[in-house]
């Protein structure tokens, strides 16, 4: 019997754990599976491969010759499935409000990237209206946006992150006295802002009747919205998480202010959120089990 790529994963298997047990549980195959293809594949070769009165199980010097060709083999084969794989699958396109740094890179890196692979993932910046009209049409397999879709017929939610609001201010003498925001101490200013205002939450909607003067930046313009902050007539609100983040410096010197607000302190949610009628599909249901394992709670900010 000429010897296959099975043969050489599972020698690979049990050169890694030494036991025959495990390596039937890691090939999902019975123990006695894996003697057999062990024994043909000696038998092709015509050498020992193993050390069988030792435990764990140890290679042979002819065991130890084949381990890195064995390893060449399985990882050629892999990087052939995976060219073939992405060639022909369509990528999981997700839609991503803006996140903190370390929450998306840990979001993508550990719980999307691992159940789609690297080549088949489109990541979209998009704001969260677009995001809920894209899912719907199904130009989007994922969004991660913040608006809350109660009792929603084709969509369905995961809550990922929870965000405490604050307020970021000029700095200037009118708020440096004050420690917290009331609606009424930003009448005058304008409002700064890179997504649409009515998607905040509706604890800020009081808010946002004092500061009827809106000035929309784009997302993609670096510094922009910092920019505004720092000229003394804009205010903006942001995840209080961010506030250590680099871009809260502002580009031409000027120090902003960052107050938190009156209470009931307002947060804001990201949800994973998808289309009911694909929960089963591959690989979205992937992501989705890995999501739901990742985060049995939202992580709060």
């Amino acid at each position: 019997m000429k010897a296959q790529l099975v043969h050489m994963q599972v020698f690979l298997a049990l050169a890694q754990s030494g036991s025959v047990t495990v390596a039937a549980r890691q090939l999902h195959v019975a123990p006695s599976r894996v003697s057999e293809r062990i024994q043909e594949l000696e038998s092709e070769l015509g050498a020992r491969l193993f050390n069988r009165t030792t435990r764990p199980a140890t290679l042979t010097a002819a065991g130890e010759a084949l381990l890195p060709r064995a390893r060449a083999i399985v990882a050629e084969f892999d990087l052939i499935h995976t060219m073939f794989r992405t060639a022909h699958t369509p990528p999981v396109r997700v839609g991503m409000r803006s996140l903190p740094t370390d929450f998306r890179e840990s979001l993508v890196d550990q719980v999307i990237r691992p159940a789609v692979g690297r080549s088949s993932l489109s990541l979209r910046p998009l704001d969260s209206h677009h995001q809920v009209e894209l899912l719907r049409s199904r130009e989007l397999e994922l969004g991660l946006l913040w608006t809350e879709l109660r009792d929603d017929a084709e969509l369905a939610q995961l809550p990922l992150l929870e965000e405490r609001f604050v307020i970021a201010l000029p700095d200037t003498p009118r708020f440096h006295r004050l420690e917290e925001i009331g609606p009424s101490d930003i009448v005058g200013l304008r409002l700064a802002t890179n997504i649409d205002p009515w998607t905040f939450p509706a604890v800020l909607h009081p808010y946002l009747e004092m500061v009827p003067l809106v000035d929309r930046v784009n997302a993609a313009v670096e510094e922009g919205l910092l920019m505004l902050l720092s000229d003394g007539a804009h205010c903006s609100f942001l995840p209080a998480g961010w506030q250590d983040h680099s871009h809260f410096a502002a580009p031409d010197g000027e120090r902003i202010l960052l107050r938190r607000l009156h209470d009931p302190e307002p947060t804001i949610v990201t949800y994973m959120t998808w289309r009911r009628d694909r929960r089963d599909e591959a690989p979205i249901s992937r992501v989705l089990d890995r999501a739901h394992r990742r985060f049995p709670r939202p992580v709060s900010r």
